[in-house]
């Protein structure tokens, strides 16, 4: 299976820097699927992901404030500090638009 992207992504995450390969297309797929069937059943689970007040996805834990405002689609490195999945090379846009 091939990446979406030909080139490795650069990215940080906790402010660490990293390099991985984007995800494959049958991957992100199976994820917009699953997001979207999650954001019918639970209404409150919007297709949105955290982020700046510029609109960045934010690449770190999520502080106490944010974590009780935020309603929406979070990877495990939005949840705990020891965690860097799904990593820089996530099209978050690309998967929260498939979503919507």
């Amino acid at each position: 299976l091939r990446s979406r992207k030909a080139e490795p992504v650069k990215g940080s995450i906790h402010g660490r820097e990293y390099v991985q390969y984007d995800y494959t297309p049958e991957q992100y797929e199976a994820l917009i699927k699953l997001s979207a069937a999650l954001s019918d059943i639970f209404p409150k689970l919007k297709p949105d992901a955290p982020r700046t007040p510029e609109g960045n996805i934010i690449d770190r834990t999520l502080s106490d404030e944010q974590w009780a405002s935020f309603s929406g689609i979070l990877g495990h490195y939005h949840v705990q500090s020891n965690k860097t999945d799904p990593g820089p090379a996530m099209d978050w846009d690309y998967l929260l638009e498939g979503v919507r």
